[in-house]
Formats: structure tokens, C-alpha cells, sequence
């Protein structure tokens, strides 16, 4: 996806794009708390960090659930993105003023929000269970990168995808492999 087709289809919900770095975006520059969103782009991975209900969440689709930052944290990702190479564009524009924590509020369109503790508990439960809040495959980082790389999980993906094909391909040959000592010989 390009900028501009982003931009064309947040102007059907009253938002604009601003790059970060551009002198119309220099207070969000100063005190990003101040906001209402961020996009941040690398390579084909988009996401964006928005705050909802006063509180701010990285909506990173490579996670589990929403991950809650802090306004300190925010500022800290913000420059630690933009040092890694990432493009980030401030959204502004008329947003929705509240978004319904309950399921039974979230038949207006917007689709089920979770509540920050609803986040923290799916992200606490991944971590529990040895599993990283980030999705299977995408836990390498780049140094100074809050973030996981985008090209290295899909090298991680490919990786994985390749080596369960081979184990649905030739189950035999790993069961007789394991089964076999170094010194046997094939029959």
C-alpha cells in the first residue's frame, strides 16, 4: 500500500496524513501526548499507535492484543522508530470521541474493543505460557527497534513453514531417522 492510497482513504473519515517530520507536525514533534495518532511505516508493514479513551496503545498486528504505552514510552517509541528507519505520520482529524469498552456497546460499526486490563491479561497469558506477545515466528528485533522487523519475521515464517512441509512430507524417513542408530546399516 501506498501514502497516498492511505491518505484517500482516511479522507472518507475526515483524517489527514502528516509526515512527522514536516513543519505542520512540529508540535506533535515537542509533546506527541498531545495527539491522537500516529502510522508508522517499513518496508510493506504498517501500523499505527493511537490513543483511545486518553489511554495510548501500539495496535501492532504482529502482537497478541493492543500494547498499552505509557506517555513516557510513547515519545521513547516514537524517536526509537524514526532512529531505525521507520516513517511516521501524525493523524489528525475528527476522530471518535469515546469508543465502547463492552461488546454489548460495539454494534455502532466499529467492531469489539477491549478494555486496557482485557490487553494486559491476553499479553501477560502469552508471556505465561513461553509464548511472546508477538505472533509465532516474530521475535527478532533491531537494535534500538521497540518493534519486531518486518523482513526478519517473514524470514522466520518461511523458515517454520518450510520445515513443517518437510515434516508432512516425509514422515516416515524422520520416524526410521530417529529410530536408527549412528552405526546401523539401511536394509
Amino acid at each position: 500500500m501506498s501514502l497516498q492510497v492511505l491518505q484517500k482513504a482516511l479522507e472518507v473519515w475526515d483524517l489527514q496524513v502528516i509526515p512527522l517530520d514536516s513543519p505542520e507536525a512540529e508540535p506533535a514533534q515537542i509533546d506527541p501526548q498531545l495527539e491522537n495518532a500516529f502510522i508508522c511505516h517499513l518496508q510493506d508493514h504498517w501500523f499505527c499507535i493511537r490513543k483511545v479513551n486518553g489511554e495510548w496503545y501500539n495496535f501492532d498486528s504482529l502482537y497478541a492484543a493492543p500494547e498499552h504505552l505509557s506517555k513516557f514510552y510513547l515519545s521513547v517509541s516514537l524517536d526509537s522508530l524514526k532512529g531505525a528507519g521507520w516513517s511516521i505520520f501524525l493523524v489528525r482529524g475528527n476522530f471518535p470521541k469515546e469508543c465502547p469498552l463492552l461488546s454489548s456497546e460495539a454494534s455502532n460499526g466499529y467492531g469489539q474493543w477491549l478494555t486496557p486490563e482485557d490487553a494486559t491479561r491476553i499479553l501477560t497469558a502469552c508471556n505465561s505460557k513461553g509464548e511472546s506477545s508477538v505472533s509465532p515466528g516474530r521475535k527478532k528485533r533491531r537494535s534500538g527497534d521497540p518493534f519486531p522487523s518486518y523482513a526478519e519475521a517473514e524470514d522466520e515464517d518461511l523458515k517454520a513453514a518450510i520445515a513443517a512441509s518437510l515434516l508432512d512430507s516425509f514422515p516416515a524417513m524422520s520416524r526410521s531417522e530417529d529410530s536408527s542408530s549412528p552405526g546401523d546399516k539401511p536394509e
